[in-house]
């Protein structure tokens, strides 16, 4: 059986800019958005070994931001992580979204 994987994606160095400086923990994330890249498509290469899919889950700031407020979440790796599940979940019940191939 296939998983579904939400990959948080930066679509520029603007974006993963932005995202750095809301997150709280973000010295725990690659310092630049090359780094990011390179660590995504080690990500996804080990996605597509174990047979599962790669599903791509835009940042948007206004959006994380409103999510993490309405349930009371730091903007940190738990609070991503959670976004990622819920949008993987939306996919699930609707289809909509884009899949990494």
């Amino acid at each position: 059986m296939n998983h579904i994987i939400g990959i948080l994606w930066f679509s520029n160095h603007a974006a993963y800019d932005r995202a750095r400086e809301l997150f709280s923990d973000s010295k725990s994330m690659p310092a630049t958005f090359e780094d990011w890249k390179a660590l995504v498509k080690r990500e996804l290469e080990e996605i597509r070994h174990a047979g599962n899919i790669a599903l791509r889950v835009e940042f948007n700031a206004k959006k994380f931001m409103a999510w993490c407020n309405s349930r009371g979440l730091q903007p940190n790796s738990e609070a991503r992580t959670s976004f990622t599940e819920h949008i993987v979940l939306e996919y699930q019940k609707t289809g909509e979204g884009t899949v990494i191939e």
